[in-house]
């Protein structure tokens, strides 16, 4: 029998299409069958479950059975199945309901052939890459994050320095010389490398995001001791040092990750955190923190000029910027009628801590498809037995991340808010580890146009989520909770026309421009509009460029690297030079390395941090750092103490250019310039910011080809950020302000080495 006919219950059902004989006996059979009480997909399952099967071993039937006979079979059975399925109603939630049409099927066939051959190419030319690493290793990570503490552990590194000796790295600063410099093969107090001793009984292994991790559950459970440990040492260690930063505490009885969380932010009367600070206020140098009171409606405080700040930690020095917790972001809930939400990972547990129920409010999660359920769930729309819809974005490669973060949350009070974040919806990356947030509220028009003019242009912050949107199928999600969901009726966004009801609200406040990479190799046009190509061209067209005589300094902090070249480095730089992929296509080959600051946090700035080694659990270098690309490399330490930094933060400053003796160039006067050179500048701009999910890797900010005709783009990451300019004047204090890290960050001696996972990973065999 035919492979693809093998109709064993177990198999996938074919689409639509792919299976022609199978098209035309349930077509024949069960094309009548067309009320709406009757689920087609459920129907075609049984069908399939149940066509040509082949009778038991051992019973043989005449040969003169009529074939007939064998069909009215087939079909009595199918049909008893469905009817089955149909009668237990509502209460059929166990499995996910998949909403994608078999065209879409289809569409996603025809995307995964076409780009069989580009990923050939691609995944040649990406294996010494990061990102696959990082899938595994932060899976490895995520599923530490949600598993039970064994009791009766022990680990040999508690005796790895005294909590006093912890303290006074932890209250080192940045770029004193005092912070130890980084060593291959860290050791314990005693000279010997620090081990891990293993449990008595193995720990029980959970999944995230299809990975199983053993090691993960030792690191997670080093973690929870380590913090008890120093919470019951503190009070000796900081007695005699005020300026210690606080600690976690915790009791001896915490059995997971979510206790040692609550715990410390139960312990906050005691001991002041940053999340608890009274003495917070807007920077006055940060072009996107408002000073004074801020409006409010039934909803909560709100932002229509927009708003960026840091997380609201548990640990680390309180910082004297306000900052943006979970339930602030969410505001009050009991007004929100329709959110829209994306994470690379998502904590299920610790979400519904601060959001509505999902059978309550409708809500459209975008995450990554479980690895168990691949290929079958890639790029699907299916309906959650909590209520919700799950949208998996489409993977055209093994190599990629769905890693954008944000929210949309509608309001019963008219009120849109938009979210961009560069954490993933998980405790510790809202608790722990620095993280930022940016927020904007639109208001609706007062006097609502008509959407579907001709005349009606939509804004470009919007239209670009609208494409993303119906990329991502969010538009059937919506329907759906439109159709079934209990308050259905009260969403406020209507897909049809690809959301053109967007233009209902009032976006002509937002400041910020939108980048986003999308999976997928793009020629032509297509190039500037998504990664390093869309920055570019964003700061080309909104002269957000250096004047002449000018260059601009690039720092970049994030918690993930790639594998560079010196020609896709120089690339990257002239892409933040403002230069458009047209521009660029005629350059010379690259001889010297960009002046780009790559901020990862060493070996010993790790080790001097709160959570030590274990908190380094989400940055990854992999390949990074070599003797070529060591000179780029700075320290990366954050403004509030040992905390260590997963906010991805690209700054550009413009600066006057030096000869090569040294010596800076006077500009000439604006007078005596052509008016050529001057069209694409802005006066009064100083440099300029992106803050998003991008990492600093090719996977991430896609890799242009300008030698091929037409030029390419391949990028292997979803990714989402915005990007935003730096006044003239303050142009430093500007930058100092939205930074989570120390500016100017501090260059690696020689001795330095870059957290590696794998120097984790070493010690804990």
């Amino acid at each position: 029998m035919d492979a693809s006919r093998s109709n064993g219950i177990g198999s996938s059902v074919p689409a639509r299409g792919r299976d022609k004989t199978f098209d035309r006996y349930f077509d024949e059979h069960f094309g009548h069958d067309s009320s709406e009480d009757v689920d087609i997909a459920d129907l075609r399952r049984a069908a399939w479950a149940t066509w040509k099967t082949a009778p038991p071993a051992g019973m043989n039937r005449p040969e003169g059975t009529h074939r007939r006979k064998e069909e009215e079979e087939d079909e009595e059975l199918a049909r008893a199945i469905a009817m089955s399925v149909q009668d237990q109603g509502p209460s059929r939630q166990n499995a996910p309901i998949d909403l994608t049409e078999d065209s879409d099927d289809e569409d996603i066939q025809r995307v995964l052939a076409m780009s069989t051959e580009e990923e050939r190419s691609a995944k040649r030319a990406k294996r010494d890459e990061t990102p696959e690493e990082e899938r595994r290793m932060l899976a490895e990570a995520m599923a530490a994050s949600l598993q039970p503490v064994t009791p009766g552990m022990r680990d040999a590194s508690a005796e790895a320095g005294t909590s006093e000796e912890r303290a006074r790295l932890a209250d080192a600063s940045p770029t004193d010389s005092s912070i130890p410099s980084s060593t291959t093969e860290p050791r314990t107090a005693s000279g010997s490398p620090a081990r891990l001793v293993h449990p008595r009984s193995p720990a029980p292994r959970l999944q995230a995001n299809g990975v199983l991790g053993d090691r993960a559950q030792m690191e997670k459970e080093r973690l929870a001791r380590q913090a008890a440990r120093e919470a019951q040492t503190q009070p000796q260690a900081s007695s005699s040092r005020s300026t210690a930063p606080p600690k976690v505490h915790v009791s001896s009885n915490l059995r997971t990750f979510a206790d040692l969380s609550n715990s410390s932010s139960a312990s906050s009367s005691s001991t002041p955190t940053a999340a608890y600070s009274n003495t917070q206020s807007a920077d006055p140098h940060h072009p996107l923190q408002s000073a004074g009171s801020l409006p409010r409606d039934a909803a909560g405080e709100y932002y229509p000029n927009g708003e960026m700040r840091h997380s609201a930690l548990t640990i680390g020095q309180p910082s004297k910027q306000k900052t943006f917790s979970p339930k602030q972001v969410m505001g009050d809930t009991s007004q929100i009628s329709l959110i829209i939400m994306s994470s690379y990972v998502v904590d299920d547990a610790w979400i519904e801590t601060f959001l509505p129920p999902a059978d309550e409010v409708p809500r459209v999660v975008i995450r990554p498809h479980p690895q168990e359920n691949h290929p079958a769930w890639n790029g699907k729309v299916r309906a959650e037995e909590t209520g919700g819809v799950a949208c998996y974005p489409l993977m055209v490669g093994g190599l990629g991340s769905a890693h954008m973060k944000f929210f949309w949350i509608f309001y019963k009070t008219g009120r849109l808010r938009v979210v961009i974040s560069t954490g993933n919806l998980v405790h510790y990356d809202w608790e722990w580890i620095e993280n930022t947030i940016f927020i904007q509220d639109i208001l609706p028009i007062k006097e609502p146009r008509e959407t579907s003019s001709a005349s009606v242009k939509m804004n470009d912050f919007a239209a670009r989520f609208c494409w993303l949107f119906t990329h991502l199928k969010v538009h059937k999600a919506v329907r759906h909770l439109i159709a079934n969901h209990e308050r259905g009726s009260d969403i406020p966004l209507d897909p049809a026309d690809g959301f053109e009801c967007l233009n209902k609200w009032d976006w002509s406040k937002v400041r910020v421009q939108l980048l986003m990479s999308v999976p997928g190799t793009y020629t032509g046009s297509q190039v500037d509009d998504f990664g390093l190509c869309r920055l570019g061209k964003i700061l080309h067209q909104q002269g957000w460029v250096p004047q002449k005589n000018e260059d601009v300094k690039v720092e970049f902090q994030g918690s993930s690297l790639g594998a560079y070249t010196l020609d896709w480095l120089d690339l990257f730089y002239q892409y933040c030079r403002g230069k458009t992929t047209s521009s660029l296509l005629n350059r010379p080959k690259a001889i010297a390395w960009p002046p780009i600051k790559i901020l990862f946090p060493s070996l010993a700035t790790v080790d001097a941090s709160i959570l030590g080694r274990d908190g380094g659990g989400t940055m990854f270098c992999g390949k990074g750092m070599n003797s070529l690309t060591r000179p780029l490399f700075h320290d990366a330490n954050s403004k509030r103490g040992g905390v260590l930094m997963h906010a991805k933060v690209l700054i550009g400053v413009f600066e006057p250019r030096q000869d090569n003796l040294g010596f800076v160039k006077a500009s000439p006067s604006s007078s005596k310039r052509k008016a050529s050179e001057m069209e694409n500048e802005s006066a009064d701009v100083g440099g300029w910011v992106y803050v998003g999910s991008h990492n600093f890797s090719p996977a991430a900010w896609g890799r242009p080809n300008l030698k091929k005709n037409p030029p390419s783009l391949t990028i292997a990451n979803y990714e989402l950020g915005i990007v935003f300019p730096l006044p003239r004047t303050d142009t430093q204090k500007a930058a100092d302000a939205i930074a989570p890290h120390v500016r100017p960050p501090r260059p690696y001696a020689n001795n330095d080495v870059p957290w590696d996972q794998n120097i984790r990973a070493q010690n804990n065999d």
